[in-house]
C-alpha cells in the first residue's frame, strides 16, 4: 500500500469515529442559525456612509442587532441541543428529541444563576454586586460552547445507556406512544440529572465555583490562545487543504476537530460587532475570505492558459470560483492527488492569513469588524464589507494577485505537460 493510500485510510478512519461524526453533524445542524444571523449582519455591514448614518439615526441598526445577538448569545444552547440530538441518533434511539432535552437540562443544571451586575441608584451612583436568580448571557454564548459540548455528549450518552438497559417505566401497549414515551423518559432523565447535580456540587466546592469557569479557564481559554492567532488560523486552513490532497473533505474534517474553537471565536466576534466593539479574534474573522481565494487565482491562470483544455475549464469555472465554489477546479484540473499543485494549494490560504494579519496590525488595512457574512460573497467584496473600508476591497484584489503569483510557477509545469499531450493528440489526428 502506497503512502497516499495509507494516509487516506488513516484519515478516513478518524473521520468515521462516532463522536467526531456526532460533533460534525451537530455543528452542521447549527449552520442554519448562523447563516440566518449573517443575513442581518450583511444588511447592517454595508460599508456606505449614508446607509450607516441611516441605521444609527433611525434605530434600525439596533433592531438588526437583535437576531445577531440572539445567535451569538444563545449559541451554547443550540450546541447542546444539536449534540444531544446527534448522540441519540448515533445510538439508534427511536426518539432522539428527549435525549436532546435531557442534555439541555444537564447544561442548565451546571449553569450558574448568579451574575455580577451594576445598577444606578436614585442619586445616579453605580452600585456593583452579585445578583441571584439571574441567568448570565455570557455562559450561554461563546464562553459556554465547550461546556455545552460536554453536557451534550455525556448527558445524552448516559440517557441512551439507561434507555438501552430498560431502566424506565414500561407502559402497556394500549397507551399512546406519545404518552408512553413521556413516562419512559422520567427515570433515565432523573438519574442523569442527579449525576449532573453532583457535578455541580463538586465544582461548587472548588475555587472555580462553577463548571463553566473551570472549563473556560483550564480548557477553552488556553485553546483559544493557541488557535486564535495568525499561526493557529493559518495552520487550521492549511490542515484542511492538506487533507483535500488525499481526496478527503479536509475543510469539514478540520472543522469537526477544531469547530468548537472556531465557533467560539466567531460568536464572540459577532457579539462584538452587534455591540459596536472591536473584533476580539481578528485572525478567525479572516478565514472565510481567504479559504478559497487561491483557487480563484488558479482559475485566472486557466483563463489565460495556452492549453485549450485549461482555457475551457477556466471559462466554465470562473463564475463559480468568484463566488467561492471550488469543486469544478478541484475535480476538473484536478487538484486532488496532484503533487505538482499540492504546494500552492496548501500554502496559499496560510500565506493569505499571515499577510492579512500583518497589514491589519500595522494599519495599512482596516481591521475586521467581526461581522459574519455569507461564504459565497467574492473575496474583495467580502473584505470590503467585513472591514467597512475601501482598504479591505483593495486588499482583496491584492490577495488574488498574490495567489496568481504563488500558483504561476507550478501551473506552468502542469501546463507544459498538458500542452505536450494536446500536441501529441493533434499530431495523431493529423496523421
Amino acid at each position: 500500500m502506497s503512502f497516499v493510500d495509507k494516509m487516506s485510510a488513516t484519515v478516513m478512519k478518524f473521520a468515521q469515529l462516532r463522536y467526531i461524526k456526532i460533533i460534525m453533524n451537530a455543528f452542521m445542524g447549527i449552520a442554519g442559525f448562523s447563516i440566518g444571523a449573517s443575513l442581518f449582519s450583511l444588511v447592517k455591514s454595508i460599508p456606505l456612509d449614508p446607509w450607516q448614518n441611516f441605521l444609527t439615526t433611525s434605530g434600525l441598526g439596533e433592531i438588526l442587532s437583535i437576531p445577531i445577538n440572539m445567535v451569538s448569545n444563545m449559541y451554547a444552547i443550540m450546541v447542546v441541543l444539536c449534540v444531544g440530538y446527534e448522540v441519540a441518533k448515533s445510538f439508534n434511539q427511536k426518539r432522539p428529541l428527549p435525549a436532546a432535552m435531557v442534555a439541555f437540562g444537564c447544561f442548565m443544571i451546571v449553569t450558574p444563576f448568579t451574575a455580577n451586575v451594576s445598577i444606578a441608584n436614585e442619586a445616579g451612583e453605580m452600585i456593583s454586586g452579585v445578583a441571584s436568580n439571574v441567568l448570565p448571557v455570557s455562559v450561554l454564548g461563546s464562553q459556554g460552547i465547550f461546556v455545552a459540548m460536554i453536557c451534550g455528549l455525556i448527558g445524552a450518552r448516559l440517557y441512551c445507556f439507561l434507555m438501552d438497559k430498560n431502566i424506565k417505566i414500561k407502559m402497556p401497549d394500549s397507551i399512546p406512544p406519545a404518552v408512553a414515551g413521556m413516562f419512559e423518559t422520567m427515570i433515565p432523565a432523573g438519574l442523569v440529572f442527579i449525576v449532573f447535580m453532583l457535578i455541580r456540587m463538586g465544582f461548587a466546592a472548588t475555587s472555580y465555583g462553577t463548571m463553566q469557569t473551570f472549563i473556560y479557564s483550564v480548557l477553552q481559554a488556553p485553546l483559544m490562545g493557541i488557535g486564535a492567532n495568525p499561526v493557529g488560523a493559518a495552520l487550521y486552513l492549511m490542515a484542511g487543504k492538506f487533507l483535500w490532497m488525499f481526496g478527503i473533505h479536509g475543510d469539514m474534517l478540520a472543522y469537526a476537530t477544531l469547530g468548537s474553537i472556531r465557533s467560539a471565536a466567531t460568536q464572540a466576534n459577532m457579539a462584538a460587532f452587534a455591540a459596536g466593539e472591536a473584533c476580539p479574534y481578528l485572525e478567525w474573522a479572516m478565514l472565510t475570505p481567504v479559504t478559497n481565494v487561491g483557487i480563484l487565482g488558479l482559475t485566472i491562470l486557466l483563463l489565460i492558459s495556452k492549453s485549450k483544455q485549461y482555457k475551457s475549464l477556466g471559462k466554465l469555472s470562473i463564475a463559480t470560483s468568484i463566488f467561492q465554489i471550488t469543486e469544478p477546479v478541484m475535480f476538473g484540473f484536478p487538484i486532488i492527488l496532484n503533487p505538482i499543485m499540492a504546494i500552492p494549494f496548501v500554502l496559499s490560504p496560510g500565506i493569505c492569513v499571515l499577510l492579512t494579519s500583518l497589514v491589519m496590525r500595522i494599519g495599512l488595512v482596516a481591521p475586521f469588524t467581526g461581522v459574519a457574512l455569507s461564504n459565497v460573497i467574492p473575496t474583495p467584496i467580502y473584505m470590503w464589507m467585513a472591514t467597512n473600508s475601501f482598504t479591505g476591497l483593495i486588499w482583496g484584489f491584492v490577495l488574488i494577485a498574490v495567489c496568481v503569483a504563488l500558483y504561476f510557477p507550478f501551473f506552468k509545469i502542469a501546463e507544459r505537460a498538458t500542452l505536450k499531450e494536446e500536441q501529441a493528440t493533434q499530431t495523431q489526428l493529423d496523421a
